[in-house]
């Protein structure tokens, strides 16, 4: 079954774009966008390239070696994920370099999808935050996500949160690293945040579908989405799923894509990649944040609903059953922001109108955090 293409995203020069048009174009229009020329002074476009664009491995082992990170095998499904393994990033370029040399060796790509790993979800800031890879391009410095983890104690006390292995829910800035063939199941990102995601070396297709027809990737009880957009999709589960209309582009090297809250997107490495991505959040996608984690808090509730006047403590509960099934083990960071707290009250529940109350993004921005910061401290 053939996907219906709409369009493809727009390929803007980010120097030629100020941060109110990316505003007002993207932010608030909640619009994909490719950028480019915002990565040439970036460390990692130097240290991490050979000098014919193929990512340079060694260097990877020599110096990050003994970092244990978490990779999915492209080949092994595990419920709506690909299977994750841990291993050293030393063990993972060994793999990637006997990969490379299997397929040079008989002359034709390798079909079996089975050896294909992907290095995903790096926290390779906070492991290396002297190293200085690269600078956030100011489009998303206004980013309360990591704002506000950065200054959690897990920070101010490193030797204990290690301790704890704790370096899972450290941040949202990853780089991720794979050969070609590689790819990522159709998701949409955690929390209904922003990401970007820049191309340090490689080639990635992407497949985006609008929020407005997520719909269309689900099943009629809209409990089970698709997978693998081009693996054989069952007409009779996703019926639904024929009718979508995408959009498409072609991720080059020194490329900076931005994705949308909500949009649901299918991404492929078509050459060796190396990409550094964050997710994040601000006063223009707020309300889908707060939306995504009330509605699953509130199906969290429904399920332990019959369980309620024997449990001591409920809320705790509906609260522990919402971090297993629908964000991170950074939950018990989130329930002390004044951000997601979610409960019974509507005390913290933002509403997209609110917006319509300032006349600029920057009053926005400053309100809606200083009455966060206001509330944190009450």
């Amino acid at each position: 079954m053939g996907l219906k293409i709409e369009r493809r995203v727009e390929r803007v020069n980010g120097k030629d774009l100020s941060y109110t048009q990316f505003v007002e174009q993207y932010l608030v229009q909640n619009q994909p966008v490719i950028l480019t020329g915002l990565m040439e002074d970036w460390r990692a476009c130097k240290d991490w390239i050979l000098e014919d664009g193929k990512p340079n491995l060694q260097f990877f082992s020599t110096h990050f070696g003994n970092s244990k990170v978490q990779v999915a095998d492209c080949g092994a499904r595990e419920c709506m994920e690909q299977k994750r393994l841990e291993m050293s990033v030393s063990e993972f370029i060994e793999k990637w370099v006997q990969l490379s040399s299997s397929r040079e060796s008989i002359c034709s790509e390798v079909s079996d999808d089975k050896s294909l790993l992907y290095l995903k979800d790096w926290h390779f800031v906070k492991e290396y935050p002297e190293y200085c890879a690269y600078r956030t391009p100011f489009f998303f410095c206004d980013d309360w996500l990591n704002m506000y983890l950065d200054k959690y104690d897990m920070h101010t006390d490193p030797d204990s949160y290690q301790k704890k292995n704790e370096i899972s829910c450290s941040d949202y800035r990853f780089v991720y690293m794979g050969p070609k063939g590689t790819w990522t199941p159709l998701h949409a990102d955690v929390f209904r945040s922003y990401s970007w995601s820049a191309n340090v070396c490689g080639k990635k297709q992407w497949f985006f579908l609008s929020p407005s027809q997520h719909h269309l990737v689900f099943d009629r009880y809209m409990t089970n989405a698709v997978y693998d957009i081009f693996e054989d999709v069952s007409e009779t589960k996703f019926p639904g799923f024929k009718e979508a209309i995408w959009w498409e582009c072609t991720q080059e090297q020194n490329e900076i894509i931005f994705v949308p809250s909500g949009w649901y997107h299918q991404v492929h490495n078509q050459e060796d990649t190396i990409s550094i991505n964050h997710n994040w959040f601000n006063a223009y996608n707020l309300s889908w944040v707060w939306d995504i984690l009330l509605t699953d808090y509130k199906q969290a509730r429904d399920l332990l609903e019959d369980i309620k006047e024997i449990c001591d403590d409920f809320e705790g509960l509906c609260q522990r059953n919402l971090a297993a099934n629908t964000v991170s083990p950074s939950w018990k960071i989130w329930q002390k922001s004044p951000l997601l707290v979610i409960s019974n009250s509507s005390t913290y529940s933002f509403q997209s109108s609110i917006y319509t109350k300032y006349s600029s993004k920057d009053e926005i921005c400053w309100s809606m955090y200083a009455s966060c910061l206001l509330i944190e401290a009450q």
